[in-house]
């Protein structure tokens, strides 16, 4: 996977905004983690065209980022790469999307839905991936089914604490410097 990193990245790049993914070294070095992984959509042309990172824990698999190229976007390339890891999964999958307040996130909320994955109201951020960013507010969904308030803390807690490496009390003064 290594090999396939810099096209991996400059996926992200074009997906997503700055605050919602590492730095180049410190997104690099998550390669090094046993619970991430990164599996990868190709072109006839043997070119990586989407990817779908997540985090594998004992009670629940984590996604952290799916994105496909923009020359490719509205195919059902991501319908594809989901299923597919929808089919391999034995345990609960998690998710986070921004709030439902526009036509884009009305839309991502969707496509989700459709794929049977269930909306959580509970109060939920994004820590911050790089420095200088604040917490974000977003919501989390969960597949096959939704997940109660207690399995959500947990779950939350295990993501805080690995995904976002913050400890229990540091994201409480994160979230109040907001």
């Amino acid at each position: 996977m290594i090999e396939n990193f810099d096209r991996i990245y400059e996926l992200m790049k074009e997906a997503f905004p700055e605050s919602e993914y590492r730095t180049y070294e410190n997104q690099k070095r998550l390669l090094e983690r046993k619970e991430y992984k990164v599996i990868t959509e190709k072109n006839e042309y043997g070119e990586i065209i989407a990817f779908l990172a997540y985090w594998k824990f004992k009670e629940f698999y984590f996604i952290e980022h799916i994105a496909v190229s923009s020359k490719c976007r509205g195919g059902g390339i991501g319908s594809k790469i989901m299923r597919r890891f929808i089919e391999s999964a034995n345990i609960p999958i998690i998710l986070e999307i921004e709030p439902p307040i526009d036509e884009i996130s009305n839309k991502r909320r969707s496509f989700y839905e459709k794929l049977g994955f269930k909306f959580c109201e509970y109060e939920y951020f994004q820590m911050p991936l790089r420095e200088n960013t604040k917490p974000m507010r977003l919501n989390i969904m969960s597949y096959p089914s939704l997940i109660s308030k207690i399995d959500f803390e947990r779950f939350k807690k295990i993501i805080y604490e690995n995904v976002y490496d913050i400890n229990r009390n540091s994201h409480i003064s994160v979230l109040n410097k907001t």
